[in-house]
């Protein structure tokens, strides 16, 4: 499992990766978002920083998308 706060090659450009996306394609059990917010200034940025993160989920399939932004969060903690 593997949090991609710190992952901003995922989609430096704003567009997906094409390697990362081929890895969140075959392996959608395997990532979660994060925010790296205990960095305190990462707060001044947090509405951006969604919205990057929003822009390359929204290159992916819904299914997979929900996956990585929350479901496989939801699954780690044992929430339904």
């Amino acid at each position: 499992m593997i949090e991609l706060s710190l992952k901003s090659e995922v989609a430096a450009t704003g567009r997906l990766d094409p390697r990362w996306r081929d890895l969140f394609l075959r392996h959608p059990d395997r990532f979660m978002v994060g925010t790296d917010t205990w960095i305190t200034p990462q707060w001044d940025r947090f509405t951006e920083i969604q919205a990057s993160v929003r822009g390359w989920l929204g290159q992916l399939p819904r299914d997979i998308a929900e996956k990585i932004a929350y479901r496989n969060a939801q699954k780690l903690i044992g929430l339904p």
